[in-house]
């Protein structure tokens, strides 16, 4: 995950209640098992399970 850091990724995510979801983010750091990001949808900071991401892919941003 650390080659993602700073760059623009879409996401296939599980969360905690099994419901999977697609997010546009901007990832910030990596630690552990966790990543922080910029999720464009929430308009907010969010820390994601790595052992929760399903997929991942760069994708193009305009800001």
């Amino acid at each position: 995950m650390n080659q993602y850091i700073g760059k623009f990724v879409q996401l296939i995510y599980i969360d905690r209640k099994r419901q999977v979801s697609i997010r546009d983010v901007k990832i910030i750091s990596v630690k552990g098992d966790q990543l922080k990001a910029y999720c464009f949808a929430a308009k907010a900071y969010r820390i994601f399970n790595i052992n929760n991401i399903v997929d991942v892919e760069l994708i193009k941003r305009v800001i």
